[in-house]
């Protein structure tokens, strides 16, 4: 644990979509967010559809020159002491989990993937820099051929074997009803797109994985690029923020799931994938712990925290497997009931 990851919150329901700007819903339907999501993302909120108001900031305006510059500065503002590259890191690592999170809890538990072009994404910026809720315009932009969603649509690249996928999960729930097989979406606010356009289907796993990697290094890129203009920290470290976040991600999906492997092994896949652009991806520490198997992990760089309060993290690649370990076990007892060790 570390300030780069936040600590866990209770988790007080289900999140449900924003109304639009305009207040109309044109008589689509309302999309909640599933329950295993929001207990997969906590303490972190999600909505789906088009926020109103403050403090939404969209991200093509975040991930400009210009708005990665303000962020730096409310980060910088919020962390007194924080030197330049602490403070990069900070947001390194905020900025890539309030985009990756939503993205991978909603690959690993729905086989489904949101569009995350930063025009359709949106965050919650408060004062003190940290984005504590994502919005998705578009919720559902990719998904499998057998999704009840896909009903109608061609497949991108027919012909090829259907994924078995993950099988049931308790507090899903059924998907919500679109008003007819057009591919249009139903969160309220989202854009719509003409037949046929607004899913993009896939028939394997391994498509809808690819596509997963191709959103989350496409919408990172311009982000963490500026930052490294702004500080002296390299593609390595940078990169090995948003690796340590999608790797956690994935991990969190325990939460819905209760399997410690899925997780671990749809990373290892994830990785595969976006290697070389992901520099630095965390290693697997596996334990043991009042009889229950845990995966933690050893981050591939180092988030820095230790030069603003002396404190290495339960994560930290400058500590010993040993000392990890013991930090992990003393975090996983301070969560309680379903305590993870990321």
């Amino acid at each position: 644990m570390s300030p780069s990851t936040p600590a866990r919150e209770p988790i007080t329901g289900v999140a449900t979509a924003t109304t639009p700007r305009d207040g109309r819903t044109g008589g689509a339907p309302v999309w909640s967010v599933p329950s295993a999501i929001v207990e997969s993302l906590a303490p972190r909120g999600l909505h789906f559809g088009v926020p109103a108001g403050a403090p939404w900031v969209n991200c093509a305006e975040l991930t400009t020159q210009a708005g990665v510059a303000e962020s730096l500065a409310r980060v910088t503002a919020a962390n007194p002491g924080a030197s330049a590259e602490v403070a990069a890191s900070y947001l390194a690592n905020w900025y890539s989990a309030a985009v990756v999170g939503p993205a991978i809890a909603s690959y690993v538990l729905l086989r489904r993937v949101p569009d995350l072009t930063p025009a359709q994404v949106a965050l919650s910026v408060p004062d003190s820099g940290w984005f504590d809720r994502t919005a998705l315009y578009r919720p559902v932009a990719t998904a499998l051929a057998n999704d009840p969603l896909a009903a109608g649509l061609a497949p991108a690249r027919p012909g090829l074997a259907p994924a078995p996928g993950l099988g049931a999960i308790p507090g899903l729930g059924a998907p919500p009803t679109l008003a007819g097989a057009t591919g249009q979406l139903g969160a309220a606010g989202a854009p719509t797109a003409p037949p046929g356009g607004g899913i993009r289907v896939v028939e394997t796993a391994t498509e809808l994985r690819a596509v997963l990697v191709e959103e989350i290094l496409a919408h990172l890129d311009p982000f963490l690029r500026h930052l490294r203009s702004m500080v002296r920290l390299g593609r390595p470290a940078l990169w090995g923020a948003a690796a340590a976040q999608c790797a956690r991600a994935f991990l969190l999906t325990e939460r819905a799931t209760g399997d410690p492997m899925t997780g671990r092994d749809e990373a290892d896949a994830f990785f595969a994938l976006a290697a070389p652009t992901m520099l630095a991806r965390p290693r697997w520490q596996e334990f043991v712990h009042r009889g229950r198997t845990y995966i933690g992990m050893r981050r591939g760089s180092c988030c820095l925290a230790h030069r603003l309060d002396a404190e290495y993290c339960t994560t930290c690649p400058f500590t010993g497997d040993a000392d990890r370990e013991q930090r992990m076990r003393t975090w996983i007892d301070t969560q309680g009931e379903g305590g993870l060790a990321v």
